[in-house]
């Protein structure tokens, strides 16, 4: 866990007083649930838990704890060490060296007839329990000796090789034993000392091994209670059954040839995918392929920095296309990559592909039912771990990265049960070409150039491909209702959006208005980069930023941006913040990013209607500007390993705008200097009161 302190100015009342440290943390947005840990200090007044809002179903919206939080209270007072209770076990022993003897009389001796005076609790003074006299007198030499000889060693359980657990053993008894000690106090009633079947290489298979045991000696672990009887220590990764195979392409509608699922601190990525069993069994045995890059200098970086794995399983009882409530793990693993000498083309050159297998305690599935399975990696340094992509099964698959979002393509991985192969079910939803709607799986759709609606959706939810009417507005500021995108469009006027009325828009000219249409009709083919990198690619971080002159007083209560991408980008799901800048200057905005007019980092944009390229995303601010020229910018934080680039699309509308933007790189990455001018728009609107 974590160890947090703040400052506080609380004054505390004379007697019993309760505090509480309470986290605000979003659980949907991918923070999960906090919570206090239990500690064995305290007063043995229990602590308690207050609900009032009634949802966990407390009575009276509040429950006792079966322990003490585990909380630090510091007051501007030392505490008096006197106060404290002494240890229960072992007090005689004075020096602290396992045994009550000569040395114990000897340091109370020296310091004898020492007291404390309120701030330290003087060296000896061990009675009467439970809390002494805060002096060392004739009561702490007759403690002595009446535990002369005791020995203090601390003991704990012991798992022999054999898989038995002896409690009451020290930690070198232990060792001399050829066991492994639990640790200090540890029973054995609360360790796992099960015996299972061991697979030292692919023909010796050892039934006496305890899981410690067999990870010590280089074997792999097949589970609690398996027999050796039971296995095959020669089944490896080209089994055919339970198998989704890599083929060392690109998969998906974007060509994905691996996803990052490393819980690295400058990554946060996990992966999972389906499976379906074709009959009820036991899961024990995964392997699976992955490959290593470093991100920052775009690299192979392989065998990487420090394999931890990790599997976790789910039920598939969210929604269908993402990982539901935890079925089993997660579950460390000792695995280590073999390189198989098979090469994957990337555009970053070739990479290598990598082969793991592992055991885990067993869990139980059912046929027919559909399960997720995600493998994790925690590596270290600036080289990430990539799970494989695989041929399609049911184009299902999710990546959690402060909330689950849904992919279009599998991974290359087997388990030890056979599974269909198209998992759990081939994904399909309403895909738009020339108007037709069908319903097909979103590779297929993407290889016939058209729109896919997403999973499920069906062609009413589509409309069926067909345009919807709405308001369009004409040069001379009317109004035309009920009209088409194109119609409208041919009439030289601009579309206001699907199901729009006359009623509910401004058809004057809007000079903060850089997008235009909600069908992107104003939209280029341009992008400018706009991207705060990883840390690893800081000399990197730039903005595009476009100028907006007020004649007096301006109020803006929004910006919106339209962001696309290129160079491996997907969509903006990955991305996890954006910064918005105001800048007095293109000078001030090559100094710093952040903006020295005005700055604010949202970590989850708006989502307006857009059916236009790119993704049009908005975001509330509340700045108040004098008359005068200002610089905005839109800044997505995203991580090129994972996400390629970001930027702004242009605008081509043609009634607004100047045809100038700006680019800032403060820390020169890019070799063009501080700042650059280009030719064209950025896709910006503004609102202002």
């Amino acid at each position: 866990g974590w160890n947090v302190s703040m400052p506080t100015s609380m004054t505390a009342a004379v007697g019993i007083n309760w505090v509480s440290m309470v986290p605000s943390n979003c659980f949907g947005c991918g923070g999960g649930q906090t919570g206090c840990a239990d500690t064995n200090l305290g007063d043995g007044i229990l602590g308690w838990q207050a609900n009032p809002g009634g949802g966990f179903g407390m009575p009276g919206n509040m429950q006792e704890m079966i322990g003490e939080a585990a909380y630090r209270v510091s007051s501007d007072s030392v505490a008096d060490p006197c106060a404290l209770p002494l240890p229960t076990q072992c007090t005689a022993d004075v020096d602290g060296n396992g045994v009550v003897a000569v040395s114990d009389v000897l340091l109370v001796i020296s310091n004898w007839g020492q007291c404390g005076d309120g701030t330290f609790r003087p060296i000896g003074d061990i009675a009467p329990l439970p809390y002494g006299d805060c002096c060392v007198d004739v009561a702490d030499i007759l403690a002595v000796i009446g535990s002369w000889g005791e020995d203090c060693t601390p003991r704990g359980g012991c798992c022999s090789p054999d898989g038995v657990c002896t409690d009451d053993m020290t930690a070198a008894d232990c060792a001399d034993a050829g066991g492994d000690y639990f640790g200090d106090d540890s029973l054995c009633a609360d360790q796992n000392c099960t015996p299972g079947a061991c697979c030292l290489g692919e023909v010796v298979c050892e039934d006496t091994y305890a899981y410690w045991y067999c990870i010590v000696q280089g074997g792999v672990y097949r589970g609690d209670g398996v027999a050796c009887a039971d296995i095959d220590c020669s089944a490896g990764c080209n089994a055919t059954a339970g198998c989704q195979l890599p083929d060392l392409g690109g998969h998906g509608s974007d060509g994905i040839i691996g996803a990052t699922s490393d819980a690295n601190p400058s990554a946060g990525y996990i992966v999972a995918d389906t499976f379906h069993p074709t009959a009820s069994g036991t899961l024990t045995d995964v392997c699976w392929w992955g490959m290593y890059i470093d991100f920052g200098a775009l690299v192979d970086c392989g065998p990487g920095t420090g394999d931890a794995f990790s599997i976790t399983y789910y039920l598939d009882d969210a929604d269908g296309t993402v990982p539901g409530s935890i079925l089993a793990g997660p579950f460390d693993v000792p695995a280590v990559g073999i390189p198989t000498g098979e090469i994957i083309a990337s555009g970053l050159g070739d990479i290598a592909q990598y082969e793991y297998s592992a055991s885990h305690p067993p869990v139980d599935v059912i046929q027919g039912e559909c399960y997720w399975i995600a493998i994790l990696n925690h590596t270290t340094e600036t080289c990430f771990w990539l799970w494989e992509t695989a041929p399609a099964g049911d184009e299902r698959s999710a990546q959690d990265n402060n909330g689950w979002g849904v992919n279009d393509f599998d991974l290359a991985f087997c388990v030890n049960i056979d599974t269909a192969s198209d998992g759990c079910g081939v994904c399909v939803g309403a895909c738009c070409v020339d108007l037709v709607c069908t319903i097909d799986t979103a590779s297929n759709c993407a290889a016939i150039e058209g729109t896919y609606h997403g999973p499920n959706s069906t062609c009413a939810d589509a409309n069926d491909c067909q345009p919807i009417a709405g308001a369009c507005c004409m040069s001379d500021e009317s109004c035309l209702p009920d009209m088409l995108d194109s119609n409208c469009v041919a009439f030289g006027g601009t579309f206001m959006g699907e199901e729009t009325l006359c009623k509910q828009v401004d058809c004057s000219p809007d000079w903060n208005d850089q997008i235009g249409g909600d069908d992107g009709s104003d939209i280029g083919g341009n992008i400018t980069a706009s991207q705060i990198f990883e840390p690893a690619n800081a000399a990197y971080d730039i903005a595009t930023l476009d100028n907006f002159s007020f004649d007096t007083v301006s109020h803006v209560i929004s910006i919106e941006a339209v962001i696309a991408g290129w160079n491996g980008f997907v969509n903006i799901a990955p991305v996890t913040n954006y910064t918005i800048s105001v800048y007095s200057s293109p000078e001030a905005a090559g100094a710093d990013l952040v903006g020295d007019v005005y700055a604010i980092d949202i970590v989850v944009p708006n989502l307006p209607t857009w059916t236009g390229a790119g993704e049009l995303v908005q975001f509330d601010i509340d700045v108040t500007l004098p008359a005068g020229e200002y610089f905005f910018a839109v800044i997505p934080w995203n991580d090129f390993g994972t996400n390629g680039q970001t930027g702004i699309a242009d605008y081509a509308g043609g009634t607004v705008g100047d045809e100038i933007y700006w680019q800032a790189n403060p820390n020169g990455g890019f070799g063009f200097g501080p700042f650059q001018q280009g030719v064209g728009d950025a896709a910006y609107r503004l609102t202002v009161e």
